[in-house]
């Protein structure tokens, strides 16, 4: 069934997204012949033509036989006769090279583009990469926001749904625009995956946390650090929640108890992992200016910038604080030199824009 989309339904996007998920729209555009390729997350690539996509399943048909793979279990789907390039940006993406990626994407012409469904990944990844870039300040939110909502119009039932719900829920959160993301967020609740699912739980919870609403995101975050997972990859999302809860302690004037968590946090894990470590270190300095620490404070902040500023979002919100810090601390110049680099760095941000 084709439905014509018109511009004003495009502005109410999360609640037409979510009758699509319920079976109201379905897809029509799967390449014909070929050999296509699913890379699961674990185990080898299979090559079949491909049936059916939708947000929680992918159907292969391999040797006369339909094999269906979750979709959140899938790293990634190749389709028969496409650009080179687009792999090369898949590729690039799951090394978070957004800008590289982008660039592999720029050379790819789409008028030649054989099938519908090359297409929308080629669409999807040129503003998934976008929206990226926005998140770190060095993008085009508004421009990405507007080109991942025409792509849903097109297509509800992609594959990349609920990534690309994850995406426009972070990018209303950059904007300060917390419940604009909620529905988006909201979508992502609807998966089977129950990673998805806890996903949707943490991005809830961080947006209750930027509305200090301190005892919906603990709900939400508690619900996520007692969950059981399977994918290794979900131990990052409940040290995440850890890291909240402890924020959640702050926001309830309980500095203590939030400062023995996010220490209790250092002392278990490995420092390679630069968004826990950024997230802990901001967290610790937002105790310290409960407390009215500013030197402490200053101190987390400046780890934050010297050591584990290659999250970008965390170091923004560094750089803020430290722009402020440094002069109450004497020093200035050094606060200058951090708002300065906040505006060259992370011009497009929240925090460059505060």
């Amino acid at each position: 069934m084709k439905m014509t989309i018109s511009m004003k339904q495009l502005t109410d996007w999360p609640m037409l997204a979510l009758g699509a998920y319920l079976g109201l729209i379905t897809i029509s555009s799967l390449p014909a012949n070929g050999q296509d390729r699913v890379y699961p997350k674990q185990g080898v690539p299979i090559s079949g033509k491909l049936i059916e996509v939708s947000p929680d399943q992918i159907v292969l048909e391999v040797r006369g036989k339909n094999q269906t793979y979750p979709t959140a279990e899938v790293s990634k789907l190749v389709f028969d006769n496409e650009p080179t390039a687009l792999d090369r940006a898949r590729e690039l993406i799951s090394q978070q090279q957004y800008d590289q990626a982008l660039e592999e994407i720029k050379k790819i012409e789409s008028s030649g583009l054989k099938t519908s469904a090359v297409q929308e990944d080629f669409e999807f990844y040129r503003w998934y990469c976008e929206g990226q870039l926005g998140l770190s300040g060095a993008g085009d939110k508004a421009a990405a926001e507007r080109g991942l909502k025409t792509l849903a119009g097109k297509n509800r039932n992609t594959h990349h749904f609920y990534p690309l719900c994850e995406l426009l829920g972070q990018l209303a959160m950059a904007s300060s625009s917390p419940e604009a993301a909620r529905p988006f967020f909201a979508l992502m609740e609807k998966s089977s995956s129950k990673e998805i699912q806890a996903l949707a739980d943490w991005h809830m919870g961080e947006l209750e946390l930027a509305l200090a609403n301190s005892a919906e995101a603990r709900a939400r975050l508690q619900k996520v650090a007692n969950a059981n997972f399977n994918a290794a990859n979900m131990n990052s999302i409940k040290n995440l929640s850890l890291v909240g809860l402890a924020r959640c302690d702050c926001l309830e004037g309980k500095v203590s108890e939030a400062l023995e968590q996010l220490n209790k946090l250092v002392r278990n894990n490995d420092s390679a992992d630069h968004e826990l470590f950024a997230r802990i270190n901001n967290a610790k300095g937002e105790c310290y200016l409960k407390n009215n620490q500013t030197q402490n404070a200053l101190i987390c902040y400046l780890q934050t910038d010297l050591l584990f500023f290659t999250d970008a979002q965390a170091h923004a919100e560094a750089l803020y604080y430290l722009a402020q810090l440094w002069p109450k601390e004497g020093n200035g110049a050094k606060g200058v030199d951090a708002r300065n680099r906040l505006k060259s760095s992370y011009a497009s941000s929240v925090w460059a824009n505060k």
